[in-house]
């Protein structure tokens, strides 16, 4: 017992004084997901919006006691500098057929081995912190079934206006790929309840859990400039959490297809010159309303070598929302693509529930009546539900849902300059909201659509439980073939998958194997070299298996 309280007592000590801007890791995504479902049981701080991640670790403040043994090195919690070992993580993912399960930064949409392995120190002098945490990252990248070889003209003219709207290239080259990364470091001048300075840290904006729609994990992070909170910061009118950045995208620059006979059918992007990125965000918790959370983001892309000397192209985010607004020649001359979120989140921890909701929408519209008339033009909603039942010994049963939606409506067939046009992709930029080749956004893509069950027994860190999805990949592309003239069927993957976690020690472990049974897989395409049509006779179903393993040792 006497031991027991020593080391609650070291991890408190260790939290309060020296967590000024040290973030849990992005990859982390058990101490994430354990920080946000006690919060829902009613074991966490209310005023946390769970809205921005990277989450700092002073969010787990109360809960040393969970922690146990996974303290970090402290060198003189008393002083003005202060030293920590980063744990030690790797992340092993296995695709045995078409590639399945992205997100977590650096990896990528592959078949076979991946591997990402990150590590590295946090540094602390006075207001000043420096985190270090480089990343190693491999991919077999195994080749598999890209496009039907007997596929018709119009599907390639289909594809390179719809799903190649963004530079989402379908397998990375023809070769493995081994890259070493920044990974989730920074440099940051914290004061109160800010802090400034560079950041490579992944992002993530908005209430979502499993995909997030304006800005997630699921590509690399990017160099930028950053001013944000690192924790609620209090006002007489309630609690505000956000961030504003100044940062770069970079290109994939390879071709869609690593085939290289499919490649004159679907040109590379080229890449005129790097894209300035740039956003705001806010979150706002009402001091009368406890547990709600409402909030809005901005960003705005543009090329660089588009901007010059024009001051306006620097801080576009605060040009008026609608296009009439700045100039809808300006808009077009700069080539820059706008989008724009609102998300609302309400925690109730006395009925341990939690329930969320977010809208994204790009291609702002040329006028308010524009809006008000055509809302669900360029948009994306995601919206989800979390409940926690209690049981003996200190546990409870975790039940969370969430539905994704990225397809276009019909009324992008119809309106005027809108064909194509998709939530990552409006055709001023040809790379769309990406970066090094993958959607900042949801990992479903342009225009997928994806509903998640998920059932979890839990206790503390530990918990096991049950998964299952439906998803569908690139809805707009299926039905805009079918107007082409090709006879298709929507490309569905339903997914049961299971999981364990378990912290032993100073390790923190957690497992998942999925199942998934691919209907119509390429839209079903067994296709006839004599005419343009898909045989509907033939379910064209396979299997395939994702499997990931997570360890992360703390020094």
């Amino acid at each position: 017992m006497r031991l027991r309280l020593t080391t609650t007592f070291f991890l408190t000590l260790i939290i309060k004084f020296n967590s000024i801007s040290q973030n849990i890791s992005p990859n982390l995504g058990l101490m994430q997901d354990f920080a946000r479902r006690e919060q829902v049981y009613g074991n966490l701080n209310e005023s946390w919006s769970f809205n921005y991640k990277p989450l700092p670790i002073s969010i787990l403040e109360s809960k040393a006691d969970s922690l146990g043994e996974l303290r970090k090195i402290d060198l003189g919690s008393n002083s003005k500098f202060n030293f920590r070992i980063y744990p030690l993580e790797n992340t092993l993912l296995i695709n045995t057929g078409i590639p399945f399960e992205g997100g977590a930064g650096p990896l990528i949409p592959s078949k076979g081995i991946q591997n990402l392995i990150s590590g590295g120190i946090f540094l602390q002098y006075g207001k000043l912190s420096i985190q270090l945490t480089p990343q190693i990252h491999y991919a077999q990248n195994l080749p598999f079934q890209e496009y039907p070889e007997n596929a018709p003209t119009q599907y390639f003219s289909v594809l390179r206006r719809d799903v190649g709207g963004t530079e989402k290239p379908v397998r990375f080259t023809d070769q493995p790929v081994f890259r070493i990364l920044p990974g989730n470091s920074n440099i940051l001048f914290n004061f109160g309840a800010f802090a400034t300075g560079v950041s490579t840290e992944n992002i993530w904006w908005g209430p979502g859990q499993l995909n997030g729609l304006h800005i997630s994990d699921n590509a690399n992070g990017f160099l930028h400039g950053t001013f944000r909170t690192t924790k609620p910061a209090r006002t007489f009118l309630g609690n505000f959490e956000g961030q504003y950045f100044m940062g770069r995208l970079d290109g994939y620059g390879g071709p869609y297809f690593s085939d290289s006979t499919a490649i004159t059918l679907l040109p590379i992007k080229e890449e005129e010159s790097y894209r300035y990125f740039t956003g705001i965000s806010i979150s706002y918790n009402p001091k009368w309303v406890k547990g709600l959370f409402i909030g809005a983001s901005r960003t705005f892309q543009i090329y660089r070598e588009d901007m010059e000397d024009n001051l306006r192209a620097w801080f576009p985010i605060f040009d008026p929302l609608p296009k009439e607004g700045t100039g809808v020649v300006e808009n077009i001359l700069l080539r820059e693509d706008q989008h724009f979120s609102v998300f609302t989140r309400y925690v109730v921890p006395t009925a341990k529930a939690e329930f969320y909701f977010e809208y994204l929408r790009n291609d702002h519209s040329l006028n308010w009546r524009d809006f008000l008339l055509n809302p669900e033009h360029s948009r994306a909603y995601l919206i989800g539900f979390s409940k926690a039942i209690p049981y003996d010994k200190g546990g409870y049963f975790y039940l969370r849902t969430e539905y994704t939606h990225t397809q276009a409506p019909i009324n992008n067939i119809v309106r005027p300059g809108g064909e194509g046009v998709g939530v990552y992709y409006n055709g001023q930029v040809v790379q769309g909201l990406t970066q090094n080749g993958e959607v900042l956004g949801s990992s479903i893509g342009q225009s997928g659509n994806q509903i998640s069950l998920e059932i979890r027994k839990a206790q503390e860190l530990n918990s096991m439980g049950l998964l299952l999805q439906r998803t569908e990949r690139e809805a707009n592309f299926e039905t805009n073939l079918t107007y082409a003239g090709v006879d298709t069927k929507p490309w569905v993957d339903l997914s049961i998958g299971v999981f364990l976690e378990r912290k032993i020690k100073n390790l923190l472990v957690s497992g998942q194997i999925k199942a998934i049974n691919t209907r119509n897989h390429l839209w079903n395409q067994e296709l006839s070299s004599s005419k343009p049509t898909l045989d509907g006779s033939v379910t064209n179903s396979m299997f395939s298996t994702s499997s990931r393993v997570k360890v992360a040792y703390f020094f």
